[in-house]
């Protein structure tokens, strides 16, 4: 089936290097994840970009991964297919009918798609899934201004768009390409240099500690304060996460801290613990020892009575020959 239409998704800049590259059905991954949504299978007939936009960005995206497709963000209906209209250009029309327009805007008379979206309608837009992250980006200087967007950051121009760690704090110089300091001077990039260092330690610790606490429930030890944080890790990553994007340093040492405390007092149990549980192990050693040692000594008394202690009869060792001179003398 050959569609007559093109739809180009701009986000924020143009795609990335190799555009016009085709990708073969066997190199897609999870090619028939998606077998049944129009969006994806229509634009992986398509050429050029549009079909990078699916196969090169999305399908390694976490969007992906999270089974986000096209109409996910876009809008439109994913569940038509072309037999179902007399023409492509029904079943496009049909498709397109239920798109965001902000996102999917129809340029002109040519026939494809641009997004309009800017500055803070982005944080809107992706707020309706992320609400919290929205939330908190809108309070910071960075949605105040509208700038740099969700997609400044997560996205760079492409909808490759990757998982949420602090990789994506660039803390290069403006000199070594760094996005964050291409607004940022370099006192405040300092800032943002620590900020980063403080969430790289915060996570650390929340996945160590929760491994020792772990431990620590498999030798019996319960304790419901600690289990809030341990219990719910995932969680707490996302609100470390969240707490980020205000870039409120109070905010963020605030929870910083808290997570700190926990882990010490985790360490400090677990070290307890693994303290008592050497002594109970030495303990049972010396036991262990003693019990040999009285053995061993048990089998040192025996053999010495058996060598020393115990002689036969005499009149048995005299021979007959000479018993009867000794009762006649």
């Amino acid at each position: 089936m050959t569609l007559t239409f093109a739809l180009i998704l701009v986000l924020e800049a143009a795609g990335p290097e190799g555009r016009g590259a085709q990708v073969a059905p066997q190199d897609r991954p999870d090619a028939d994840r998606y077998a049944d949504n129009a969006c994806v299978q229509c634009h992986r007939n398509l050429a050029g970009r549009s079909a990078e936009i699916v196969d090169l960005e999305w399908a390694r995206s976490v969007h992906h991964d999270h089974n986000v497709a096209c109409d996910g963000c876009h809008g439109g209906d994913a569940s038509l297919t072309r037999d179902q209209f007399p023409s492509d250009e029904a079943f496009k029309e049909a498709a397109h009918l239920a798109r965001n327009p902000e996102f999917l805007q129809l340029h002109g008379g040519e026939g494809v798609f641009v997004s309009r979206a800017r500055g803070r309608s982005i944080s809107y837009f992706c707020g309706r899934c992320h609400t919290e992250i929205m939330e908190k980006h809108l309070g910071s200087p960075h949605g105040n201004f509208g700038d740099p967007s969700c997609l400044y950051c997560h996205g760079r121009g492409s909808h490759a768009i990757p998982p949420a760690t602090t990789e994506i704090i660039d803390t290069r110089s403006r000199l070594e390409g760094g996005r964050c300091s291409y607004c940022h001077q370099a006192s405040t990039m300092k800032a943002v240099a620590e900020i980063k260092d403080i969430l790289d330690k915060s996570a650390e610790l929340i996945d160590s500690s929760a491994a020792k606490f772990i431990k620590l429930e498999g030798m019996g030890y319960r304790n419901l304060a600690l289990s809030d944080l341990h219990h719910h890790t995932a969680e707490t990553h996302s609100r470390l996460r969240r707490v980020f994007h205000s870039f409120n340093r109070r905010e963020i040492n605030e929870l910083a801290r808290s997570i700190d405390n926990v882990a010490k007092q985790t360490n400090s149990v677990y070290q307890l613990v693994e303290s008592l549980r050497q002594a109970r192990r030495n303990q049972t050693l010396i036991g262990l020892g003693a019990v040999v040692f009285l053995l061993a000594f048990a089998r040192i008394l025996v053999y010495y009575k058996a060598a020393f202690c115990e002689h036969p009869d005499r009149s048995e060792a005299v021979p007959p020959s000479t018993r009867g001179v000794e009762k006649h003398e």
